[in-house]
């Protein structure tokens, strides 16, 4: 399956579903799909397309997990059957042409895959993504938040030129791509999966305003030390993140602000111990569907 994507599907009940979509999703799935199915009760079949490099196995088992974490909390529908399959590509791309639709995010973007044609809310940047093997769709509460976060600073940036921003796992490169098109004046995205890369370049390739995105491989350490940035965004997960909130604090530059999104809030616990070491202090929070987004600041920059 190394060539592919593979699906994982899971049997639930409407009392599950946005649950264990939420888990998927942090698992990093790429897309999700549901299907009713015929019972008494009815189910809900969940499938979720990951990139052929995932390691299954262990996903498998952290998803089993979570059924029975859902069901020692007297929640129905979590002994549903689990099944893996390949997917070629061209039916992983089929699937998404029928379920992947424009959607206007915050109050200044509209996503939309490139085969749609519109016409599209007036005022709106388009921006167009395909997720090829990368995740960001800005479907998912996280992508959402960091978008409409990302928005917010843009409408009160108050310098003579756009911001700089730096995107740290850039996926499909959504967050780079809007930053730019929002006006910022330089992006630099990075991510240790050269999948993600490629990814995030045919997409960048759509725009407009590609020239104002770079896009590199690797983590902080591909960056010169001496960039700094007025806003740095993370969509990650929190086990990823935590360990990186004192390297990001050192890439701010004064007055700037981090972006940090993809963590579950019952980790909220872990994410503020974390940042009590680190030089960040938390200016603003969004919750979305149990997800955690949230802006970050040094004090005294």
């Amino acid at each position: 399956m190394a060539g592919g994507y593979v699906e994982i599907s899971v049997v639930t009940t409407g009392e599950t579903e946005e649950a264990l979509s939420d888990f998927l999703f942090g698992e990093g799935a790429l897309g999700l799909v549901t299907e009713d199915l015929p019972g008494d009760p009815p189910g809900i079949l969940i499938r979720g397309s990951f990139a052929a490099t995932v390691p299954v196995g262990p996903l498998i088992e952290r998803l089993r997990r979570y059924q029975d974490s859902l069901a020692a909390l007297g929640f129905s529908g979590t002994d549903g059957g689990i099944e893996v399959r390949p997917i070629p590509h061209e039916d992983w791309g089929r699937n998404w042409k029928k379920h992947f639709k424009p959607l206007p995010v915050g109050r200044r973007l509209v996503i939309a895959p490139p085969w749609e044609e519109g016409p599209f809310p007036e005022g709106r940047l388009v921006i167009r993504i395909d997720p090829a093997m990368a995740f960001g769709t800005g479907h998912h509460a996280t992508t959402r938040m960091c978008l409409e976060a990302l928005e917010g600073f843009m409408d009160r940036w108050s310098g003579s030129e756009g911001p700089t921003v730096l995107d740290v796992g850039t996926g499909t490169g959504i967050l780079a791509i809007a930053a730019a098109a929002l006006g910022a004046q330089r992006v630099i995205a990075i991510d240790t999966d050269p999948e993600a890369r490629d990814a995030a370049e045919k997409n960048l390739a759509r725009h407009d305003c590609a020239n104002r995105v770079h896009i590199l491989s690797g983590g902080l350490e591909a960056l010169a030390p001496d960039l700094r940035f007025n806003v740095v965004l993370a969509n990650l997960d929190t086990k990823t993140l935590c360990p990186l909130f004192p390297a990001l604090a050192t890439v701010l530059a004064p007055g700037g602000r981090l972006i940090a999104g993809g963590m579950l809030v019952e980790d909220v616990e872990n994410v503020i111990a974390a940042l009590r070491n680190s030089a960040l202090r938390i200016l603003a929070r969004r919750v979305e569907e149990e997800w955690l987004c949230l802006t970050l600041a040094v004090p005294g920059i």
